[in-house]
């Protein structure tokens, strides 16, 4: 028979026992709680703008983004880990009608000009990351020697779909210059080359990658030096995400953004 001392310690023992395992439980489920309480923050992207970001498999998941801007939230998010980062591929047209109707926190990359006075007042930009230039892309044998309006007016000039031109908008809607909206970049090469339009807007730096998906080679084109204009690449966050926007800044302004021509150098 069990002594009353030794029940009183297998009691205390058990009681122990008992208050490590609801310890342990607790414990757990804090953790989980902690996981599951992860902010999510959903980013629009285009499907292809290297060396930024570009999908790296053919089935264009949004889950196979990779480039410099896709290496700089990874980092992000190594030392944010309140968030969880979810990366959405549209096109661009589809992007405007999901950011006016708030349906995503931030799209990647872009300037203000480049959107909506609705979009704006919805959506703020980041610090800026990196500043490029628009350029006006001829045939090889084009008489067009500058991008001046003069020289452009009354040409047809070949433009993504849902893409905003900044100082050229005015132009196109008011039809100083004759506007040719297409879907992909290929599309656009192939109305240079077939004298569909006298030239394009393109980027100088995505353009070499986005033509070597094409048949068409550089060589075919010119690009006009000067650009047309030049603006800011942001990643623009809803406005009512403050705490996002705020820690993104800061992580801007403390770690150091490799330039575009040392990224293309070592690519």
């Amino acid at each position: 028979m069990i002594s009353f001392h030794r029940r009183k310690i297998l009691r205390a023992i058990c009681k122990i026992i008992f208050i490590t395992v609801i310890l342990s439980i607790s414990a757990t489920g804090g953790s989980y709680a902690k996981e599951i309480q992860k902010e999510k923050i959903v980013i629009l992207f285009g499907h292809r703008f290297p060396p930024f970001y570009s999908i790296n498999k053919s089935n264009e998941s949004s889950q196979n983004l990779k480039g410099l801007f896709i290496d700089i939230l990874e980092n992000f998010t190594k030392s944010h880990p309140q968030y969880k980062l979810e990366y959405k591929c549209l096109p661009r047209g589809r992007i405007n009608k999901v950011l006016a109707a708030e349906n995503a926190d931030a799209f990647a990359l872009t300037d203000p000009m480049f959107v909506s006075k609705e979009i704006n007042s919805k959506f703020a930009p980041s610090l800026p990351l990196w500043k490029i230039g628009d350029h006006l892309l001829v045939r090889k044998n084009s008489d067009i020697i500058d991008n001046n309006i003069e020289d452009l007016r009354g040409k047809r000039i070949a433009v993504l779909h849902g893409n905003g031109y900044g100082p050229l908008d005015e132009y196109f809607d008011k039809d100083i210059i004759h506007k040719h909206s297409v879907y992909r970049t290929s599309q656009i090469l192939e109305l240079v080359t077939k004298r569909r339009v006298e030239g394009a807007i393109c980027n100088e730096m995505t353009l070499p990658k986005l033509m070597s998906r094409s048949s068409h080679s550089i060589n075919s084109f010119r690009i006009i030096e000067k650009p047309l204009y030049e603006y800011n690449l942001h990643l623009l966050i809803k406005r009512s995400k403050t705490d996002f926007l705020e820690d993104f800044n800061i992580f801007i302004t403390k770690n150091k953004i490799p330039t575009i021509k040392h990224t293309v150098q070592h690519k």
